[in-house]
């Protein structure tokens, strides 16, 4: 995006010039080219995370981190207060299948010209935090074993309410994938993705509620660490140390530390939000058989329990505390 002059632009002026792109099919194929890392990778074939490059993310400074979705913006926000490093996931960290289409198919598709403005739109928003270092983006990928429907795209919005609740439950399964891959906390503010997630860590999952600094502002929450980088990076060290156990004294311990972060930050810097933390046991019902039941409209925790799925640590998340209900 920055190598277009995009990165330049507001999110919604460079939503519009990527619409506008299609017009200019050399221009468009090009955007996906170097997003595919074409020619020196194959648009065929699914593209797959190589062990060297997950090392690679995983040696990054910046032990204390988080993984988040790239469209869910609070989640973004409230990570780029709290965490020394976020990984956000790449939603077109695969896209050969667009980028073939885009060669071969006499128009653009609409529907893929607009997915691709919605990214530029979420990239440069979140542009402070990659320029600067905080964040850096991470395959959107699940394994084989874990995806019951390979190169599965993003649902529209008009599609199926099954369709659209397994691609929720993906989401989830996504994070806390590569939360257990990078030695990572999972933080997710959408709705759906929440759902998903208390699902997946099911009814022995612990929870404490944990306050935390939320900025309205990614640029002015990035100023804010680096004016604070001497005060922010000891307490992040702390908070590595405390959350390695995975155990469940870990979780007041944790929810203290983090409120002395949101100490840290200005009031006008959004103040604080309510949020929760949530640890689960150190497996998973089985991914691919949980999409399925849901993909089936079925209620995951029917029987037969799904075997479980080992992970190398218990999950730790943090998502928002549920909206108090209104009184008659």
């Amino acid at each position: 995006m920055a190598s277009r002059g995009l990165a330049d632009l507001s999110p919604p002026e460079a939503m519009h010039a990527v619409l506008e792109l299609p017009t200019h099919r050399a221009d468009y194929v090009g955007v996906l080219q170097d997003m595919g890392d074409y020619p020196r990778r194959s648009p065929i074939g699914a593209r797959v995370p190589d062990p060297a490059e997950v090392a690679a993310l995983s040696r990054l400074p910046g032990r204390w981190r988080a993984v988040v979705l790239l469209e869910d913006e609070r989640a973004v926000r409230a990570a780029a207060a709290v965490f020394g490093r976020v990984f956000v996931l790449d939603p077109y960290y695969d896209c050969g299948a667009l980028l073939y289409a885009a060669w071969h198919d006499p128009a653009i598709r609409d529907e893929h010209a607009r997915s691709l403005a919605e990214q530029a739109r979420c990239l440069v928003r979140a542009g402070p935090l990659f320029r600067a270092g905080t964040a850096v983006l991470a395959p959107d990928h699940l394994p084989g074993s874990w995806n019951p429907r390979p190169g599965w795209r993003k649902p529209r919005s008009t599609d199926d309410a099954r369709l659209l609740a397994a691609w929720s439950m993906r989401c989830s399964l996504v994070l806390l994938y590569w939360a257990d891959r990078l030695g990572a906390v999972v933080c997710a503010a959408r709705d759906d993705v929440v759902a998903g997630l208390d699902v997946a860590l099911g009814p022995a999952c612990l929870t404490t509620p944990v306050v935390v600094a939320e900025p309205p502002r990614i640029d002015a929450c990035q100023a804010s660490r680096a004016v604070l980088s001497d005060v922010l990076e000891p307490r992040w060290a702390a908070l590595h140390r405390l959350s390695r156990a995975r155990g469940g004294r870990c979780l007041e311990a944790v929810a203290a530390a983090l409120g002395g972060i949101a100490d840290c930050f200005a009031p006008d810097l959004g103040g604080r939000a309510a949020w929760r933390l949530l640890l689960g046991e150190p497996s998973l019902p089985d991914p691919s058989l949980l999409l399925r039941r849901v993909l089936a409209g079925e209620d995951p925790w029917r029987d037969p329990p799904l075997p479980p799925a080992a992970l190398r640590r218990r999950p730790l998340c943090l998502v928002p505390a549920p909206a108090p209900s209104g009184g008659d």
